[in-house]
């Protein structure tokens, strides 16, 4: 199997607004979001750097309002932090902060909850395919996990937490960050294919089992691999 990588998102929102660019709001308040994702995650704004968001909006060539849009997913991701009368702030966001959201996941797949609520959804193998990484498809193993054993809850927290692990973990924003992903892949993606591959089998236990090891892998990246001297 195979990931495609992350597209980088064109450069056609020149106008001031929908109608001028022919684009629903929606789509352009998305495209807007993973633009300035890609950004964050890369180190273009440094962090804890102040940001009007007339500059974000003239940046981006779009108005202000799918850019106010956008910044309300990149809060809840915890990167940047809205301030009134201050603008925009990216926050001291930092790798082991990524390797936590990931250590989550494997945490929720180790306490699994006691009460019912249990689905009986199959896994679809269409989740894996969207991914850019191995890190989305961790996302999407483990949040199928969690919902099968009951933890919707758990499931949904960590499903948010896709965009910022998928597109972390792409090779040049990983090796922007001292991470060389690119080593070792093959393991990690015979993990996600067995995982797969289990998970179409209904095989909770051993999916599970697969997951986390992806998971820990994951982890280990920064430390077994080039690391940044400096955040």
């Amino acid at each position: 199997m195979g990931f495609h990588e992350t597209a980088d998102i064109p450069d056609v929102y020149a106008g001031r607004g929908r109608e001028a660019l022919g684009v629903p709001r929606s789509l352009l308040r998305d495209a807007v979001f993973l633009r300035l994702l890609d950004r964050i995650l890369r180190g273009d704004y440094r962090r804890g750097q102040r940001l009007r968001l007339d500059a974000l909006a003239s940046d981006m060539r779009v108005s202000r309002t799918p850019v106010r849009e956008a910044l309300v997913p990149l809060e809840a991701l915890q990167l940047v932090s809205v301030q009134r009368y201050v603008g925009v702030v990216i926050t001291q966001w930092s790798l082991e902060q990524m390797k936590e959201r990931i250590r989550l996941g494997c945490t929720m797949l180790a306490e699994p909850p006691a009460n019912a609520g249990a689905t009986t959804d199959r896994f679809d193998p269409a989740w894996i395919r969207d991914c850019s990484t191995e890190a989305g498809a961790f996302v999407e193993l483990t949040a199928w996990l969690l919902r099968r054993t009951g933890a919707s809850v758990s499931a949904d927290l960590l499903a948010s937490q896709r965009p910022v692990l998928d597109m972390f973990y792409t090779d040049d924003i990983a090796m922007a960050n001292g991470i060389d992903a690119v080593v070792d892949r093959r393991q990690r993606l015979l993990l996600v294919e067995r995982a797969q591959d289990a998970a179409a089998a209904d095989d909770l236990v051993e999916c599970t089992r697969l997951v986390r090891a992806l998971g820990e892998a994951l982890i280990a990246l920064p430390d077994r691999f080039r690391v940044a001297a400096s955040a």
